[in-house]
């Protein structure tokens, strides 16, 4: 169903933000889930929509 779907797309991209975040900021799993977590927290905001502006901004730095 489409809220399945839509489960599976959310733990995809929260997925690669944290390794993201295990890369760049040297965490580990763990970590990097709790950061997305009070980030979410702090900014009223999904988990989803920090892990894509996490992603997002570092799409940005790389260079084309």
């Amino acid at each position: 169903t489409a809220a399945i779907a839509e489960d599976l797309e959310n733990r995809k991209i929260i997925s690669r933000a944290k390794a993201m975040l295990m890369k760049s900021r040297k965490l580990d799993e763990p970590g990097a889930h709790r950061f997305l977590q009070k980030e979410s927290m702090n900014r009223r905001r999904p988990m989803r929509e920090i892990a894509e502006a996490l992603l997002l901004s570092e799409d940005l730095k790389e260079p084309n």
